[in-house]
């Protein structure tokens, strides 16, 4: 595992990865990989579209994507793949009726109300449909999720270091030290049951206090209301649920676990009139972040697909609770075109098994 962290992070690497997207983008290659996954659909994972103006060198900021790349996305993927629907993605699961050439399915994660604001005029305008997966106790609140709150208070709080509950202390003097000082407290949670993260976090914000986040960087944690949900489905967006607060599923107790399913989809199902009929995994790791008894938790709620975050491209025999998808974020476009025609799976995959090899 040190042996693939530092080469993921050898510059050298990165340079050369690179150079091979935009070999991949200019040359006409990208279609040989594009080919490779001709029977299966790809499901994009967004989270925020945002306007220019916001911060982008600190992990709070990571799955955006600004509104011009969104759009530039959107139109590529009319020229050179086929957005389809909910509908049209399950009846090819369940049914194995036909779909277009290289299928594309665009899912949103979290709610945030950006996504009505910036992304829907979008996805209108090229008549694209998407799947939208919010939180329903963050309806219409205005604040930052558990693990975004403590992303926060390492990155900008003054103090210059942070002492885990374990007495591992953590230098906070350079951005880099608090982007890993984040990525150390996420993988720390993932470890922990529900009441240790609580006690972790707590302990963090004790520490780490920070001054009110202004009104623009705010508008960042915006999340969508019940009038905004309905808008959305009204305008042919299928309204999945992500849960109630975003939590680490696998960390919970059973029946927490359940209340955050089942619960849910009641709540929005209430507010829409009509089924719920998909799921999304917080964080959406399988084994990491969600277990095979959420999976039974979430056909024991009435779902009829779920989605993990992570795992590559859909096909008739992935697993119908643990669906695979392809996070998109901030990444040039030769970058973003290799990822949606699956090179850069194949990269890691090869990769991988060399890692292994070693």
């Amino acid at each position: 595992m040190g042996v693939g962290e530092s080469w993921y992070s050898n510059p050298l690497y990165v340079r050369a990865k690179q150079w091979l997207f935009e070999f991949l983008f200019r040359s006409g290659l990208l279609s040989f990989f594009r080919f490779l996954r001709r029977h299966s659909v790809l499901v994009a994972i967004y989270h925020d579209v945002l306007p220019p103006g916001f911060p982008e060198v600190n992990p709070l900021f990571g799955m955006t994507v600004s509104v011009e790349e969104f759009a530039w996305q959107i139109q590529y993927f009319k020229k050179h793949y086929n957005p389809i629907s909910f509908q049209q993605f399950s009846d090819w699961y369940f049914r194995g009726q036909s779909l277009p050439p290289r299928p594309v399915l665009i899912t949103f994660d979290d709610g945030h109300a950006n996504n009505l604001r910036f992304a829907l005029p979008i996805l209108q305008q090229e008549r694209v449909t998407a799947i939208c997966f919010v939180l329903t106790g963050e309806l219409g609140s205005s604040r930052q999720t558990w693990f975004e709150d403590a992303y926060y208070r390492l990155m900008f709080s003054k103090v210059q270091s942070w002492r885990l509950r374990n007495g591992e202390c953590r230098p906070l003097e350079t951005s880099e030290q608090r982007a890993a000082a984040c990525g150390r407290f996420f993988s720390l949670c993932r470890t922990l049951s529900e009441a240790e993260q609580k006690q972790e976090l707590e302990s963090l914000q004790s520490q780490l206090p920070v001054q009110p986040r202004d009104g623009e960087l705010g508008g960042r944690f915006d999340f969508l209301s019940q009038e905004d949900i309905r808008r959305l489905s009204e305008s042919g967006i299928e309204i999945g649920s992500h849960t109630i607060t975003h939590p680490i599923l696998g960390a919970l107790k059973p029946e927490n676990a359940r209340s955050e399913i089942a619960d849910s989809k009641s709540a929005l199902e209430r507010l829409l009139g009509k089924p719920v009929r998909t799921f999304a995994y917080p964080f959406g790791a399988p084994v990491l972040d969600f277990t095979p008894r959420d999976e039974a938790l979430v056909e024991e709620s009435g779902y009829a697909l779920a989605f993990a975050g992570e795992g590559g491209f859909v096909t008739r025999s992935s697993k119908q609770f643990a669906l695979p998808r392809v996070g998109i974020g901030r990444m040039t476009r030769a970058h973003f075109a290799a990822t949606v025609a699956g090179a850069v799976d194949s990269l890691k995959r090869v990769l991988a098994a060399g890692t292994r090899g070693e």
